[in-house]
């Protein structure tokens, strides 16, 4: 789509606004699983609606493909590179939310909808236009205290004893609404192949957080220590956390009771290596050959799909975690899989060894 410009105090983007922005040079939209969601323009200099480009002024642009509608993207910066262009940085509308401030005291709730409900009355400063909604099922007595005023946005996600870490699920950010989906993604069987349509891929594993065994230990000023160990099993080494098991016990426990007590510390707190895999691939439902097929070769953000690279042992099925959307051009030029399961040991096993 063209992109079109509107006043930073619209909020329906209902007309035509300002002007379209047809001569920009390029337009990309990024977006990240419970993460960021900006919009990157360069326009020229000497373009016809250079002059209206200003901070705090909005942005219309489709955020990805198959879009319902288009997303408003509130412009926070406006540079100029060597070529002497400019380059516009923008958030979704939904950053708006970092200056809605909520108040000291404690929060209580039952549902992700209630903890909405009951934060938003907590509001001491800015505006919040935004309704939500949710499909999470979640029932159970929460409280959250805030020692200081916090941010909205903060609130849902990205801390401890925020929406997402309490209830889980994948956020959409749809203009002014907030939804948050028990999963927000479909699996459609969609596979990008080598000898398909994948065109490019690189791929990067991180066990920076690995945990895959744990050492717990005992201590006390008038006793011997006590110590044992457990592991998944899972891999050719381990990755060890070493764990005070003290508070625990207020005796001395025996070696199979500091072990069973490390099993058990093992199984909620394990963390596979993550694989995360970016590609650059055609997109299939776009073209004559597959136009019958587009609900089955569709891909968004949170999709399950399967990337398939022989030459690298690669056959995994991940979710879409990162798209970038050329907005001008209509299509992905970024897409990043990511996946932490444990199904996936042997397979990052074998990548590490080429």
């Amino acid at each position: 789509m063209i992109p079109r410009l509107y006043e930073n105090t619209d909020t329906t983007w209902s007309t035509f606004g300002i002007c379209p922005l047809p001569d920009a040079i390029s337009c990309y939209v990024t977006e990240e699983r419970n993460g960021e969601y900006v919009l990157d323009m360069e326009y020229p200099r000497g373009g016809q609606w250079a002059n209206e480009i200003i901070v705090d002024r909005i942005i219309l642009a489709d955020p990805h493909d198959g879009a319902t509608h288009a997303q408003p993207f509130r412009i926070r910066e406006v540079t100029f590179d060597m070529a002497g262009n400019m380059v516009i940085q923008a958030e979704h509308i939904s950053y708006q939310l970092n200056n809605v401030i909520i108040g000291i005291g404690t929060y209580n709730y039952t549902t992700a909808a209630t903890m909405w409900s009951a934060i938003a009355a907590g509001r001491i400063a800015g505006t919040n236009p935004f309704t939500f909604s949710s499909n999470i099922a979640t029932v159970r007595a929460f409280g959250i205290e805030f020692q200081e005023p916090e941010p909205f946005r903060s609130v849902l996600g990205g801390s401890d004893g925020s929406m997402q870490y309490i209830f889980g699920g994948e956020f959409e950010w749809d203009r002014y609404t907030v939804n948050l989906h028990a999963s927000r993604g479909a699996d459609n069987g969609v596979k990008i192949a080598y000898t398909k349509n994948l065109t490019g891929l690189t791929y990067d594993i991180d066990m920076t957080d690995t945990v895959t065994g744990v050492v717990a230990y005992w201590k006390s000023e008038t006793d011997s220590a006590q110590n044992a160990q457990a592991t998944t099993n899972d891999y050719a080494f381990n990755h060890f956390a070493v764990v005070n098991a003290t508070e625990s016990f207020p005796v001395k426990p025996t070696t199979q009771e500091l072990k069973t007590w490390a099993q058990n510390w093992l199984a909620s707190n394990a963390k596979d290596p993550t694989l995360s895999v970016e590609v650059q691939f055609i997109p299939l439902w776009q073209t004559e050959e597959y136009k019958e097929f587009t609900a089955l070769e569709h891909v968004a953000l949170c999709d399950t799909v399967e990337v398939i690279y022989p030459p690298l042992n690669i056959d995994i099925k991940a979710k879409v975690v990162r798209t970038v959307y050329d907005v001008l051009s209509d299509r992905y030029t970024e897409l990043t899989i990511s996946t932490v399961k444990k199904s996936l040991a042997d397979t990052i096993l074998q990548l590490m060894e080429k």
